[in-house]
């Protein structure tokens, strides 16, 4: 996931595109029982902006896996975050560092950033009954008033 903006300069390009597979070294989960799962995509385009400086935009592709929070079936949802994010020189979030950009920063950040409050097998989950723990999304109970 590093980009050598020396190389891409030398060849006379000032974007480029690019693709990656990523496995986040850290548990990125914020929920319970929910898990990224591997690989992430990333892709995007890198343009030059300076001598030693750029701009990365595009968009991290990842799928969580796990327990619905509402009616605690088991589940699998695809998010997509984008970015847009200046690397530089001097100090910021983002560094160049010899010439080259690390994009593994700004995956980490953007699921984090992007990761649900609460993991859901789809928007309109009804979850489960109150009374009798009945899952609702496969039909109502007895003790739903419509």
């Amino acid at each position: 996931m590093i980009i050598d903006l020396r190389k891409m300069a030398r060849s006379g390009k000032e974007s480029e595109d690019f693709f990656f597979l990523y496995e986040p070294e850290n548990d990125l989960s914020s929920i319970p029982d929910v898990k990224v799962v591997m690989p992430v995509k990333i892709e995007g385009t890198v343009t030059l902006t300076g001598e030693h400086s750029c701009l990365a935009e595009g968009e991290i592709l990842f799928t969580l896996k796990g327990e619905c929070t509402r009616c605690l079936t088991d589940s699998e949802r695809s998010y997509v975050a984008e970015f847009s994010e200046e690397f530089s020189d001097s100090d910021g979030a983002y560094p160049v560092v010899n010439d080259k950009i690390d994009l593994r920063k700004i995956a980490d950040d953007a699921i984090v950033t992007n990761f649900p409050i609460n993991f859901l097998c789809k928007e309109d989950c009804k979850g489960l009954c109150f009374k009798c723990g009945k899952n609702l999304n496969e039909g109502d109970c007895e003790h739903v008033t419509k």
